[in-house]
């Protein structure tokens, strides 16, 4: 019940985590229940007590596109096999994903990686622990290295944008996100390109399993998920 409470949080996380650069809309969370300090409540009249939570409110309906080389739009029944659907536009963010396989190649479901970058004018005041191949730069760079769908212009998501992929009316049957968009998705931590400001040696993660957004050192190894912007 705890972990229900925290995800309620996340809508609040959305609004002062920093953005660089990302304006786009936010679609609703998902969450439909509501809480008191304790337990699951109905949600309460305007004036009662505990009003005004997220399940009260209906952000934009979430909305998604799946996506071949270059771009091309498929129709929803396109599937992984012979590389055909490779990425997922959601259209209420504009943001395009790449989606996991399970094919133990570059954008393999099972990757992990310490967090680093090299940018001093990115990485928050301290660039990680690098790897050979190992760590979220390499990651991204061979991505854009192959040209990944396309493009390379891929970089990793802020915490903003990666929080807006949980999706909280699932987190009973988790993985916390919709799984029909974004397949292989692990039920476990994924970095987002987010320094914790009052520890750079930490960086923002997002837990797949809940929906918890929380930071951690950027030795540690995690899942990363592509993005771009959209056109």
């Amino acid at each position: 019940m705890i972990r229900m409470m925290k995800m309620v949080r996340i809508q609040v996380l959305l609004l002062v985590l920093p953005v660089f650069g990302w304006a786009g809309q936010i679609p609703d969370t998902g969450q439909t229940k509501c809480y008191d300090n304790s337990v699951e409540i109905p949600c309460p009249s305007p004036g009662e007590m505990f009003h005004g939570q997220d399940a009260q409110y209906d952000g934009p309906a979430r909305s998604y596109t799946k996506l071949g080389q270059n771009g091309v739009e498929l129709p929803d029944t396109a599937t992984q096999q012979g590389g055909e659907w490779i990425m997922t536009r959601d259209n209420v963010t504009g943001l395009i994903w790449e989606i996991k396989t399970d094919d133990g190649l570059i954008n393999d479901k099972d990757n992990t990686y310490t967090w680093y970058d090299s940018d001093s004018t990115t990485n928050g005041g301290y660039a990680g622990l690098p790897g050979e191949g190992t760590d979220t730069e390499d990651f991204i760079n061979a991505l854009n290295d192959a040209v990944f769908g396309g493009y390379s212009d891929w970089r990793m998501p802020t915490i903003k944008e990666l929080a807006s992929l949980v999706n909280s009316s699932v987190f009973i049957s988790g993985p916390t996100i919709d799984t029909e968009w974004f397949p292989h998705t692990m039920p476990f931590y994924y970095w987002s390109s987010t320094t914790r400001v009052e520890n750079t040696g930490h960086a923002w993660r997002l837990f797949f399993d809940d929906g918890q957004v929380g930071c951690y050192l950027k030795s540690y190894r995690c899942h990363v998920r592509g993005v771009r912007a959209g056109h």
